[in-house]
């Protein structure tokens, strides 16, 4: 599988677009290189959008030790859903990648 490359540009722009939650976001998940990736593509963060901000949500609560025991579990819970459909986007984008590439050099 392919890698997909995050410029600095791309960072900043999702910084730009989420703020201080996105940068919180990033730090927590960022370590995952699937999710990286998978926000630097558009469906990426079209699919993964509301899943983030509602883990942003969480991770205030849990960080400022006033979350549920539901909260802690949905947090959790929510993190591996989202680095799942992480690995899940970049699979896609390589796929789709790989399948344009075939086409093109069968086009000549």
């Amino acid at each position: 599988m392919a890698e997909a490359t995050v410029t600095a540009d791309t960072l900043a722009g999702y910084l730009r677009l989420t703020g201080k939650a996105g940068s919180r976001t990033l730090h927590v998940l960022g370590k995952y290189q699937s999710f990286t990736a998978a926000i630097a593509s558009p469906v990426g963060r079209e699919i993964l959008n509301d899943a983030i901000q509602r883990h942003d949500k969480l991770l205030d609560r849990v960080a400022s030790l006033d979350a549920t025991d539901i909260e802690k579990a949905e947090y959790k819970a929510l993190r591996e859903v989202i680095l799942r459909w992480s690995e899940k986007i970049v699979a896609y984008e390589a796929n789709l990648k790989s399948l344009n590439d075939g086409v093109r050099m069968a086009n000549g």
